[in-house]
């Protein structure tokens, strides 16, 4: 098999989804987005509109379908969806890629892929920031790095000709232990998405208010013990916060750094960050409990490892869930 990638399909293109496909299609790829009606419509009518984080604007001319089935076979798929809606689109999508790989939350993102695609599929970590502002109009929030690794079960060398191919318009490492990298991500959202889907924080908030802030160490606390006793080893990702960092230190000294890291935000106009689970949550929109919490505790419990926070966070954004959803 080859390692050339011409064609693309996005599967699941929110505003994160979007921005790589326009990413990889301005890069000369032939790129498929599918994604709801309403953004898919714009698109195909108008072009992507991408909002820079320096406010410049930019149209970016791209293929949207709403359904999957118009796709057929592509050299690359990149999993975007939520979780909760994997089963359905990759059931729906009569496709088969060469290569595939998920920038989805959670630990567990690339099992599907693995299950129904074998060593096509590779494991992957954005830390890039995306929100939809309108259909067909998405704000470019964090220009964040693209990990991109091998799994056990990888064909040897995929990992490095996906990033070829992301590498013309994306910040892309090829790790060597692309397991501790989702680790370590997934460490961080379990406190970041846990504290502010209950509090309704602004991101900067959480750093500042000494509860939240209290409760977010904690939260890293018991999830990175959990990734410890799965065999990763934790790093410190680019930005402000480095999990593997936070945790060599003592509580006083963790809150400190948690506290000065929510004072640089508010002094640098960063008081707008919005994590994804609290826009979710402002557009009643279902939230990704299991993978980015359930899975977590399902680890911990098959280590024999207590994490009582993150247990009560996760019932608790459950019914948060429920309630969205009308479950209850």
């Amino acid at each position: 098999m080859g390692t050339r990638i011409d064609s693309v399909a996005v599967l699941g293109a929110g505003a994160l989804g979007s921005l790589y496909g326009a990413w990889m299609s301005r890069a000369g790829l032939d790129v498929t987005l599918v994604a709801r009606e309403s953004h898919a419509r714009q698109i195909e009518a108008k072009g992507l509109q991408i909002i820079s984080p320096d406010a410049s604007q930019i149209s970016v001319p791209v293929r949207a379908v709403s359904d999957p089935g118009f796709v057929g076979d592509v050299d690359l798929l990149l999993l975007a969806s939520k979780s909760f809606d994997t089963q359905e689109l990759l059931e729906n999508w009569p496709g088969h890629p060469a290569f595939a790989f998920s920038v989805q939350n959670g630990v567990g993102q690339a099992a599907e892929l693995v299950k129904r695609y074998g060593g096509s599929a590779v494991g992957a970590v954005s830390m890039v920031g995306a929100t939809m502002s309108n259909p067909g109009e998405i704000r470019h929030t964090f220009g964040g790095a693209t990990y991109i690794g091998d799994l056990p079960t990888s064909n040897e060398g995929f990992a490095g000709a996906i990033s070829k191919a992301l590498s013309a318009g994306l910040e892309v490492v090829v790790s060597p232990d692309i397991t501790s990298v989702q680790w370590s991500k997934a460490v961080l959202a379990v406190a970041a998405m846990g504290v502010v889907g209950l509090t309704r924080q602004d991101y900067h908030r959480v750093f500042l208010q000494p509860d939240s802030r209290a409760v977010f160490l904690e939260l890293v606390r018991e999830a990175g013990s959990v990734a410890v006793a799965d065999g990763a080893e934790l790093v410190d990702l680019p930005g402000p916060l480095g999990v593997a960092s936070l945790l060599s230190l003592a509580d006083d000294e963790a809150l400190e750094r948690l506290e000065a890291i929510g004072q640089e935000m508010a002094e640098s106009g960063a008081t707008n960050v919005r994590v994804s689970i609290l826009q979710a949550i402002d557009r009643q929109r279902p939230l990704e409990v299991d993978a980015v919490f359930s899975d977590v505790v399902s680890v911990a419990q098959a280590h024999g490892i207590d994490v009582p926070l993150v247990e009560n966070v996760t019932r608790l954004l459950a019914a948060v869930d429920a309630s969205i959803r009308g479950d209850v």
